[in-house]
C-alpha cells in the first residue's frame, strides 16, 4: 500500500517542469542549482519517493531534499543560495586607502633602504607607522591586484629632451605612414642602426638541452672570444633586412655598409631613398649628406634624422629585439665566425618570410601628445 503524502508535495504546472528540466542536465550552470532543480523535479515526477529514495537518485543528503521541498513549497523557487552576511570586515575603507597610497609612494619617503615595494614590506610599513594594527602580505596583495597596482615592478622611460623634437620626430613618423603607399612608385624607405658589442661567449662547460622538469642548462662561467657589431637597414614597406656585421663601429664601416644598401636600391630601381637614422657618432651627422651627394647615385637620397634620446621611434629596435631573444640567448657561441654567421642566417631567414612591422604610433598620436597647440 502506498504511504501517507508527504507534508511538502511538489506540484509544477507546464513552464516549471520545463525550466526544471533545463536547469537539470545543464553543464554551466553551478553545480548546487543543477543538484537543487534535480531533487525537486525527481520529487514532482515521483510523488510516493520518500526524502532518501529522491537523495540516493540525485547524489545529495537527504536533509538538503527535504530543504529545498520546503523551500519552494514557501515560494522560493530560485535554487540560488540565500545571501550570507559574511564575516565583519577587519579594515576600514580608510586602512584600505592608505595603505594603497604607501603602494604608490616611494619606499624612501619612509626612511627605507628599498627600491621597491611588496606585498611584506608593504604590510611592515603600514604596520610600524599605525595604519593597521597587523596585517598580511595576502591581503596587501589582494587590494593592490583589485586596483591594478604593481609597485614591485618597474620599467625604464626617457623623458625627451631634444628641443627639435615635434621637428624631427613627426616627419620621420609619416615617412612610415606613407612608407607602403610610396613603395609602389620607386620609393623606399629604410631604418638603420647598429646593435653594437655582440659578444661571443664559449662556456666552459656544453650547453644542456632541456628535459622534463629540466629547462635548458648553460653553464654560467664562459670564454669571451670577441664581439662584433651588426648594421642592419629595416625596409619599412616589406620587413626586410639587409644585415653586415663589423669588428668595429666607425664611420668608414657604415660607409661601407650604405655602399652595399646603395647598390641593392640601384638594383631593384628604386626612384628615392629614405635613411631614417639617429645621430650616432658612426653616422657622422656633419658628414653623411655630403658624402652621400658626392657618389652621384641614380636616385634620390633623403636623410631623416630622429631627435636625440628617441630611438623608440626606429623601427629597426625591433629588430634587434627579435634578434636578441632568438639567436642570442642564450650566448653560446665558440668565436666570432660562428656568431658571425649565426646572426646572418636568422636575418636570411627573416627574409624568407617578411612581414612589416604593424607600426600604431601614428603622428597624430605623437602631436597630440608632444607639439603645443597651433604647432602641429
Amino acid at each position: 500500500m502506498p504511504g501517507p503524502q508527504h507534508k511538502y508535495q511538489i506540484n509544477l504546472d507546464e513552464m516549471q517542469a520545463s525550466q526544471l528540466k533545463h536547469i537539470s542536465t545543464s553543464y554551466t550552470l553551478p553545480y548546487g542549482e543543477v543538484v537543487r532543480a534535480k531533487s525537486v523535479l525527481l520529487s514532482y515526477q515521483h510523488p510516493d519517493w520518500e526524502n532518501s529514495r529522491v537523495a540516493q537518485a540525485v547524489g545529495c543528503s537527504q536533509t538538503m531534499v527535504k530543504k529545498w521541498r520546503q523551500r519552494w513549497i514557501k515560494g522560493d523557487t530560485s535554487l540560488k543560495d540565500s545571501p550570507r552576511s559574511g564575516a565583519p570586515r577587519l579594515f576600514s575603507p580608510i586602512q584600505r586607502a592608505q595603505i594603497i597610497a604607501l603602494a604608490c609612494s616611494k619606499p624612501k619617503d619612509h626612511g627605507q633602504v628599498w627600491q621597491r615595494w611588496s606585498g611584506e614590506k608593504l604590510a611592515q610599513v603600514a604596520t610600524q607607522e599605525g595604519m593597521v594594527d597587523g596585517i598580511g602580505a595576502t591581503t596587501v596583495r589582494d587590494w593592490l591586484r583589485a586596483d591594478k597596482i604593481k609597485p614591485w615592478h618597474y620599467h625604464l622611460w626617457e623623458k625627451p629632451s631634444d628641443p627639435d623634437l615635434v621637428k624631427k620626430g613627426g616627419p620621420v613618423l609619416e615617412v612610415y605612414e606613407k612608407a607602403s603607399q610610396v613603395a609602389k612608385q620607386g620609393e623606399m624607405t629604410c631604418s638603420i642602426d647598429e646593435k653594437t658589442s655582440i659578444q661571443a661567449r664559449n662556456p666552459i662547460h656544453e650547453t644542456k638541452p632541456a628535459i622534463p622538469e629540466h629547462p635548458v642548462q648553460v653553464a654560467a662561467r664562459y670564454e669571451r672570444k670577441g664581439a662584433l657589431n651588426l648594421f642592419c637597414a629595416l625596409i619599412v614597406a616589406t620587413g626586410a633586412v639587409l644585415a653586415q656585421c663589423f669588428d668595429r663601429k666607425r664611420f668608414c664601416d657604415f660607409q661601407t655598409f650604405l655602399l652595399k644598401l646603395f647598390v641593392m636600391a640601384r638594383e631593384q630601381g628604386v626612384k628615392v631613398l629614405n635613411l631614417i637614422i639617429d645621430n650616432g657618432t658612426t653616422h657622422a651627422p656633419k658628414q653623411l649628406a655630403k658624402w652621400i651627394s658626392s657618389l652621384k647615385l641614380p636616385f634620390e637620397v633623403h636623410i631623416f634624422w630622429l631627435p636625440k634620446y628617441a630611438s623608440w621611434l626606429n623601427q629597426v629596435e625591433i629588430i634587434f629585439s627579435k634578434v636578441q631573444r632568438d639567436a642570442l640567448t642564450p650566448n653560446d657561441f665558440p668565436n666570432k665566425m660562428v656568431l658571425e654567421q649565426s646572426l646572418l642566417t636568422y636575418c636570411e631567414q627573416l627574409n624568407a618570410h617578411p612581414k612589416p612591422i604593424k607600426w600604431t604610433y601614428t603622428k597624430d598620436k605623437f602631436y597630440s601628445k608632444f607639439a603645443p597647440p597651433g604647432q602641429q
